[in-house]
């Protein structure tokens, strides 16, 4: 008798372990949230830099940091948000010219570029992190 209460309660526990991992597996999130949440500041952090008082090295320092994040969100999307990963990496190639032209000849013209493709990459940015967060 006392067996029988021992296998049962082993069974129990058994079953328990099993459904309590079970449900912890389904409840954490993919790495895509992280990394676009991770994206979303960046791309705030773009969208308040001041290149008037920080210069264009700011507006680069956070085009690497974002061009990094990119990657890794890209890489765990694993195909998924095509359009939108589409969208970020020609904005984020529109900016990495800007900048590279407004660094080789800084005047009204090259920095206002450098201002309208950041403004490009702030949109795509929320685009794509609006697509993440809606699986999340």
């Amino acid at each position: 008798m006392m067996a029988r209460r021992y296998s049962g309660l082993a069974a129990a526990c058994v079953m328990a372990a099993a459904f309590s991992t079970a449900c912890s597996s389904t409840t954490s999130k993919p790495a895509v949230c992280t990394d676009a949440a991770n994206l979303k500041t960046s791309v705030q952090d773009l969208k308040n830099t001041n290149v008037r008082e920080n210069g264009l090295s700011a507006v680069s320092d956070q085009l690497s940091k974002i061009e990094q994040q990119f990657k890794t969100l890209k890489a765990d999307a694993k195909g998924q948000y095509s359009t939108q990963i589409n969208d970020m990496s020609t904005a984020l190639s529109g900016l990495s010219s800007s900048v590279s032209a407004a660094r080789a000849n800084v005047n009204t013209g090259t920095v206002s570029a450098v201002a309208s493709a950041a403004g490009a990459v702030v949109s795509a940015g929320n685009n794509l992190v609006t697509a993440v967060s809606n699986t999340c």
